[in-house]
């Protein structure tokens, strides 16, 4: 199949343009920057030159897709609320009603409680990621399918484990925030890659939600101790005052509890990640220096 990816040169999106090629399908990647470009090709997927920005660019590549993958996302970047909007309606418009898929995440979520929830945990209406919540709605009213990730790791790379490490190599400790029992559904980078190539051979019914996570969920407190290990420091609590000055915009991430279990991904696609786990691979794995 032709899949076109936004996001191909990043750190998800990149291996799931790597996963499709292997796949045998005929990939398109969305590419920034020369940079981004060189990181597309290297997965073997074409490139595209172009931004969020550009609706134009975005609705003549959906039109000549049979699947889109909306794998772009910049949470550094304050204009991406406005671009995402952009993108996603020109996608939308652009496949005509051929399958999208869309990237959210498990951050849409209020604090879930010391308990798994499902696929059908609404978004929260106060979330850290409303543009993301917004994109939820629109994709699954046109039918679409959405994939919220939980905290993604693996290939030594994402946001936060690689910020929770560095922190703990240079202050010779590392952190986590009170009691640490706050507990994070997280999915390895290739495992998640799998699941969008499933969805991208195997679209199901319109209007699907589903989470990519793997069994369990490891709490702060158990991840902190893993990166010690990892970085040979202790762990040792902080305060969310504390945590604000450490991780900056991070820290409300920090401090909640995100737990869902994968109950539609297995039972529609037969997904079943076979990563070992994310603290085996932050004590023993990709992370190790």
């Amino acid at each position: 199949m032709r899949v076109f990816i936004t996001g191909a040169g990043g750190y998800v999106g990149g291996v799931v343009a790597s996963r499709l090629v292997t796949a045998g399908h005929s990939v398109t990647g969305l590419a920034r920057t020369e940079e981004s470009e060189r990181r597309v090709r290297r997965s073997g997927a074409g490139a595209r030159r172009g931004g969020l920005e550009d609706a134009r660019l975005l609705r003549e590549a959906a039109e000549g897709a049979d699947v889109v993958v909306h794998a772009a996302v910049d949470y550094t970047d304050p204009a991406f609320a406005a671009q995402e909007e952009t993108a996603l309606g020109a996608l939308l418009d652009g496949g005509g009603g051929k399958p999208l898929i869309y990237t959210s995440s498990t951050l849409v979520l209020s604090d879930t409680g010391p308990e798994p929830v499902s696929e059908d945990r609404d978004a929260a209406a106060e979330t850290l990621q409303p543009f993301k919540r917004r994109g939820e709605q629109r994709v699954l009213e046109a039918g679409g399918t959405v994939v919220r990730l939980g905290l993604v790791y693996g290939r030594n790379g994402s946001m936060l484990p690689t910020a929770l490490l560095s922190s703990a190599r240079t202050d010779a400790v590392a952190r986590y925030v009170g009691s640490g029992e706050t507990r994070w559904s997280a999915v390895h980078v290739d495992d998640a890659a799998d699941l969008f190539a499933r969805a991208v051979e195997a679209p199901a019914s319109a209007g699907t939600l589903v989470h990519a996570v793997e069994a369990g969920a490891a709490s702060f407190r158990e991840i902190a101790e893993a990166i010690g290990r990892n970085a040979g420091v202790p762990a040792a609590a902080m305060t969310r005052e504390e945590a604000a000055g450490v991780f900056g915009p991070l820290a409300g991430q920090l401090t909640r509890n995100l737990w869902v279990v994968p109950t539609r991904a297995a039972e529609l696609y037969g997904w079943h990640p076979a990563s070992k786990g994310v603290l085996h691979d932050l004590e023993h794995g990709s992370y190790r220096a």
